[in-house]
């Protein structure tokens, strides 16, 4: 096997200086005491016959030394090196030294640490992002991971040897130039903005948000269209999602004219009468006596099956705020999307035997994620709906003469959230209409953002902190309000 050495090989060691420097890194000198640099150069590639090994170049934090073991977070390229070039693919990661943490544990347990790879590395199977960036005793992970993505086999002692402390790792194909740039210059623009606080000007600055820029909004056209898809084939769906994604909405948008709605909303107090069938005392009759009672699930069936050419919707807003056992009783069957051959006949109430709900009735039901007096939704349960997940996101409403998206103040909110949040805190974020105004002129639309954030965000943050939850962001909220609405959020 003939080696050459990595610097006449490959253009991309040269590109990965010149984007530590674009980013505000400092320039790389021969001489380490006459630079500026905020990294520690590492270069073990040197490639020649009988030294095959885990070679690798990187950069790691200031007061390191150049060799040895190391602390802390480094971002590591793992060279190939095989027979044939074409065979070649490189691996870049987040690595933590084997002497563990010094100074970036805090970092490591931000929740957006992780997120932040989930988030701007482009979705493809050779992404390995480890789940709990703060564990470096797990062995294997990492290596079952790459066990079946044809690793190149000069890369083999790398992935033996630095298997505990990849937190995140990227194969790429050299013969992709561009691609190949991208993921480079992803991994250290996370690394110069958000671990490590290199930029120091504008240009720095601009380089960094160039090489993570992607686009943040959604589509509203594209959501209804796949959630009508859904419902087309699975027929019983919940929208889940944190308070303000605006899951009501989309759940009246999704029938057409055409269609014929059902509309109910569940509470603690909802029962099998309410929804299914009663017995119901008269209350002007002079004598006791009792009437049946359809509930608004036996009379969406009654008209889907009187109406079969009519698509009928019955929409829940709210399903898991009543006891779903108790609601739905012998009805709970026949949720059934894919019900074939079924010769199990439910009475569902008097004179309504069915062994499947009718085919051209659908539910959409709603759940807010972020309610804490929720009743639990059992897995049967789970398993007879599609769950379909609203997420806060950013809208583009320039065109909109009635109302204004308040763009600064959600990415503010958001970016709190995204950095100090569990995965379980995540639902509690604030949905994009709370930051939906009426349009005006740019002092009202200011005054009525104010006003939202003042009567309506941050009471709902401050009872969210006053339970124990989002504790590490809670000086980030208090100086925001403080600096945004002139109001102290704990007096």
């Amino acid at each position: 096997m003939s080696y050459a050495s990595i610097d006449e090989k490959y253009k991309y060691f040269d590109y990965f200086f010149n984007q530590i420097k674009d980013f505000g890194g400092g320039e790389k000198n021969d001489d380490d005491s006459k630079d500026n640099k905020k990294y520690v150069w590492r270069n073990n590639t040197s490639f020649s016959e009988g030294n095959e090994g885990a070679y690798y170049f990187g950069c790691i934090n200031t007061g390191e030394k150049s060799k040895g073991t190391y602390q802390d977070l480094s971002i590591v390229i793992f060279p190939s090196n095989e027979e044939k070039d074409d065979d070649d693919r490189w691996l870049i990661a987040l690595v933590v030294g084997s002497e563990n943490f010094k100074n970036d544990y805090d970092i490591v347990s931000l929740p957006r640490t992780r997120r932040l790879f989930v988030k701007y590395l482009e979705k493809n199977e050779f992404n390995f992002i480890k789940y709990d960036f703060t564990d470096i005793l797990t062995a294997n992970t990492f290596n079952s991971f790459y066990r079946d993505k044809e690793l190149p086999e000069s890369l083999k002692k790398a992935k033996e040897k630095y298997n505990n402390y990849i937190l995140a790792s990227t194969l790429f194909d050299l013969k992709n130039e561009e691609k190949a740039k991208k993921i480079i210059s992803t991994y250290l623009a996370i690394y110069a903005k958000y671990i490590r606080d290199w930029p120091s000007n504008k240009d720095h600055r601009n380089a960094v948000n160039d090489a993570l820029k992607i686009d943040k909004t959604i589509n509203e056209d594209d959501i209804e269209k796949e959630v009508e898809e859904l419902i087309k084939n699975r027929k019983y769906v919940v929208l889940q999602g944190a308070p303000g994604t605006g899951k009501t909405r989309l759940a009246k948008m999704i029938p057409n004219k055409k269609d014929k709605i059902f509309f109910t909303q569940f509470h603690a107090e909802t029962n099998y009468s309410d929804f299914v069938y009663g017995i119901m005392p008269k209350v002007n009759s002079k004598e006791l006596e009792y009437e049946a009672k359809k509930g608004i699930l036996v009379k969406a069936i009654k008209y889907a099956i009187n109406n079969k050419r009519q698509n009928v919707y019955l929409i829940i807003d709210e399903i898991n705020r009543a006891n779903l056992s108790n609601v739905l009783g012998s009805a709970f069957y026949l949720f059934e999307p894919n019900m074939i051959d079924n010769k199990i006949e439910i009475e569902v109430c008097p004179g309504l035997l069915l062994k499947k709900l009718p085919d051209n009735l659908y539910v959409i039901a709603t759940m807010n994620t972020a309610d804490r007096s929720l009743a639990v939704v059992d897995f049967a349960l789970r398993r007879r709906f599609a769950w379909y997940t609203l997420y806060p996101h950013e809208i583009d409403l320039k065109s909109d003469p009635i109302n204004y998206f308040c763009e600064t103040e959600f990415k503010y909110i958001s970016d709190i959230f995204e950095k100090y949040a569990t995965d379980e805190e995540l639902n509690f974020q604030p949905g994009h209409s709370y930051f939906i105004v009426e349009n005006g002129s740019d002092d009202e639309i200011k005054q009525r953002m104010k006003n939202r954030l003042k009567y309506e965000i941050m009471p709902l943050i401050k009872e969210y902190l006053l339970d124990g939850m989002l504790s590490r962001a809670k000086d980030d909220f208090i100086n925001y309000f403080r600096d945004k609405i002139g109001e102290e959020m704990f007096k």
